[in-house]
């Protein structure tokens, strides 16, 4: 596997190298008025915050909109540490448990607005709030703060492990659970939000036994978070990121520069004044960027876009940015009920999905079949491949010992199987056809149960969202093979968000399965997906899926190679019980116009990040040696001076 993604990557960058066109240093001005960003991801409009949802593209708008973190994700490290522009003063307690800080008093929103410490508080207590789930049907669990779980429940009258110290000081304790954390200061991750717009008349106290909030309401929430015209999940207009959201009509949002913005941990402020980011019909994306009506378009996948794409290159006005997808395309199931709640029937219907042909349909050579619940450009993955070497903080190997062996060859596969499958639905007591005799392959059309006396068909329903090419190859490639096997495919599909929906379970579920794809995030942590031993997006109950996603949380700070270890366990009982049928995961392709510079997007956790640093010049950029240096995406710690 480790030679695959070797390959795969290095035959996407001869395929499209193209050396770059850069023009003589001089012959325009530089400009950064405007990107114009193109995506096929659909919006669903929650530009407030992951507790209410993670659609792609509204995390994009997010990390450019907000901003103020108490911490900052360090990609090449694989670790958090606090944030040098918001926290000025940090000490932690002896065993690591307590951790004090002082925010700078300088930060602002966008309207002016000062930013203290009841803005971090808030926003922990809003994002974990009955009334946020009340309201939305979802929120974030704040079990990790000590002192949360008996004010949620009612047993106390404050968290106790959030202190507010004075107006720019305030401590968190993290609970007993959550030590020890193996990405510790993860707990500590907050980004401010603004009480007046989102819960005028409340207030954040602290009467000595830590902090509350009065008056937060659902009905509150509903008029001032999520009306869906005005509430601010959708109309952020007080934010404090990079950029400030200017319009959003469901399919763009417009964005500009956030005057009071004061730069990232470095001091580092976007150059690019506007951004446009709009969600394109997936047949058109390299046509808008060809035709000039687009600058930038992410996540490429399909085989047909990436060739379009290497196509524009050749002309010297367009580049390409090839990275491997923290993230993968699978089938989630929805087995609370129904016949996916056997886990037999997903076995067997694991068994009917032809992986390996709707890769190649639709992704060609640029993607691989996965196994399990995993990206190929995520650092756990590289690690169980050989093509990084983790360690445990302390523990050197003597001169004859050889380092412990990471694969992922333990998973179960569920390769295509008729007969396999058929065996499975028999077991699972899908045995009778429509007149209640005992069903044969050979001769019936469709399997059926008892149930209550009547039969029951084995007729499955699965949603993807509205122009999604890869749901409309699912029939040729699953469903004529659920067809072989007795079992009725029905496919529907519906806008994002509506999908979203489902997949949150934050409405009762219409369906037997859900076609979609997820990018993790920084933080790989299934152990908030439970309630209880129930797996809340699957809902399949299991105490030891759960305690195999909390062992994972558990790892010791430092211990890199014990955390694989696990993940690898957890993955290969994931692989078995099947919440979902891992599809692919691909390397992805940026396609930009060459005026577009320093642009990196394998540097960070998306484009929105990238974006910060790049900027838009007619102005080739180069190094003492005459080379460009920005199209690479490595600069050296030296300062760069930028002249007209």
């Amino acid at each position: 596997m480790k030679r695959w993604i070797v390959l795969l990557l290095t035959a996407m960058l001869l395929a499209v190298w193209c050396p770059a066109m850069g023009e003589e240093a001089g012959t325009e001005t530089d400009t950064n008025d405007l990107l114009r960003v193109g995506t096929t991801t659909a919006f669903s409009g929650n530009f407030f915050s992951g507790a209410i949802g993670n659609n792609v593209s509204d995390q994009d708008v997010r990390k450019l909109i907000h901003g103020y973190n108490l911490v900052e994700w360090v990609p090449q490290e694989g670790v958090f540490r606090p944030n040098q522009q918001v926290v000025t003063a940090f000490s932690s307690s002896q065993d690591g448990s307590s951790f004090i800080f002082a925010i700078n008093d300088n930060l602002r929103y966008n309207d002016g607005t000062p930013i203290t410490a009841r803005d971090y508080a808030f926003s922990f207590l809003l994002q974990t709030s009955q009334a946020l789930q009340e309201a939305a049907g979802t929120r974030l669990e704040g079990d990790m703060i000590s002192g949360w779980k008996a004010y949620d429940a009612g047993e106390a009258a404050a968290v106790s492990g959030f202190r507010l110290i004075g107006d720019y000081q305030f401590s968190i304790t993290i609970s007993i659970e959550y030590r020890p954390y193996f990405y510790e200061m993860q707990a500590l991750s907050l980004d401010p939000y603004p009480i007046s717009v989102i819960a005028p008349g409340c207030e954040v106290k602290d009467d000595g036994n830590g902090i509350y909030l009065n008056g937060l309401t659902a009905k509150m929430l509903q008029e001032t978070l999520l009306d869906p015209t005005t509430g601010y999940a959708i109309r952020p207009e007080v934010t404090c990121g990079p950029y400030q959201l200017v319009s959003f009509d469901g399919e763009t949002a417009a964005l500009e520069l956030n005057p009071e913005y004061l730069g990232d941990a470095n001091g580092q402020k976007p150059y690019i004044e506007e951004i446009i980011f709009r969600c394109v019909d997936a047949d058109q994306l390299i046509n808008e960027l060809g035709e000039g009506n687009l600058d930038l378009v992410i996540h490429c996948a399909r085989n047909d876009q990436i060739q379009a794409g290497m196509a524009l290159t050749s002309s010297g006005d367009f580049d390409r940015y090839a990275y491997s997808r923290n993230g993968l395309g699978f089938i989630s199931f929805c087995a609370e009920d129904g016949p996916t709640s056997d886990v037999r029937v997903r076995q067997a219907l694991a068994m009917c999905m032809d992986k390996e042909e709707f890769k190649n349909k639709y992704l060609g050579s640029y993607g691989l079949v996965v196994n399990g619940y995993y990206g190929i450009g995520q650092w756990m993955f590289l690690a169980s491949n050989g093509t990084i070497t983790v360690e445990n903080e302390g523990e050197e190997l003597g001169e004859d010992e050889e380092p412990p062996t990471l694969s992922l060859n333990g998973l179960s596969t569920w390769s295509l199987s008729m007969e396999r499958a058929n065996e499975l639905l028999d077991e699972a007591g899908w045995n009778l056809n429509e007149q209640g005799q005992p069903y044969d392959p050979e001769t019936d059309n469709i399997r059926c149960r008892g149930n209550n006396g009547r039969l029951q068909k084995l007729h499955l329903k699965l949603i993807c969202a509205d122009n999604n090419r890869g749901g409309s190859l699912l029939p040729d490639y699953f469903g004529a093979n659920l067809a072989a096997v007795g079992a009725e495919l029905e496919i529907e599909t519906m806008p994002m968000a509506d999908l979203l929906q489902r997949y949150y379970h934050t409405i009762d579920r219409d369906c037997d399965m859900i076609m979609l794809g997820s990018n993790f995030g920084d933080v790989f942590e299934p152990s908030t997906e439970f309630e209880g031993d129930t797996h809340t997006l699957s809902g399949i109950t299991d105490p030891e899926f759960k305690a195999l996603a909390l062992d994972l949380r558990k790892t010791e700070p430092g211990r890199a190679l014990e955390y694989v270890q696990k993940w690898i366990k957890f993955l290969e009982y994931r692989s078995t019980i099947l919440p979902e049928i891992p599809l692919y995961s691909n390397a992805y392709m940026d396609f930009a116009i060459s005026k577009l510079q320093n642009y990196a997007p394998s540097n960070y956790s998306s484009w929105a990040e990238a974006i910060k640093v790049a900027m838009l010049s007619d102005v080739a950029i180069e190094d003492e040696f005459g080379e460009d240096i920005f199209n690479e995406g490595e600069i050296g710690d030296e300062e760069i001076e930028f002249t007209e």
